[in-house]
């Protein structure tokens, strides 16, 4: 998300617009009462954003398809979710933005970005020879 396009909702909110034209919701702080407030009871795609030295990088992407975007995050800021979340030394630098789509769709964007940005907390051993599309078989 280095190519960062913010502007300000109707409801004040703020939407990042990626390099594929979608509208990103957010960034959020991500702490459990932004959650609440902030992450629909809705599925699709999420990412949880780090804010270092020179400006926000992805620190991670997940799908919720089975369970929403709220409870995902939930899960991660409890440290229910990824183990490597769960040990995140200062969440205070975090902040997630979400991305409302189809279980497809929210695949799809997931297996991009992990192959694209390589976020360090996609930790899963499947992450670690990902082929993004079968059409190279």
């Amino acid at each position: 998300m280095s190519n960062q396009k913010w502007s300000p909702s109707a409801h004040g909110a703020f939407l990042h617009m990626d390099e594929y034209g979608r509208n990103w919701h957010g960034p959020y702080p991500f702490t459990p009462t932004d959650i609440t407030e902030h992450a629909p009871g809705r599925f699709g795609v999420y990412q949880l954003l780090y804010t270092g030295y020179s400006g926000s990088m992805v620190a991670y992407i997940g799908v919720a398809t089975g369970d929403t975007i709220r409870g995902r995050l939930r899960k991660h800021a409890t440290g229910a979710g990824n183990w490597a979340l769960g040990r995140l030394g200062d969440p205070k630098k975090f902040s997630f933005v979400y991305f409302e789509c189809d279980a497809a769709s929210a695949r799809q964007i997931e297996s991009h970005v992990i192959e694209k940005r390589k976020p360090p907390f996609n930790t899963r051993p499947e992450y670690k020879h990902f082929t993004p599309s079968i059409s190279v078989h």
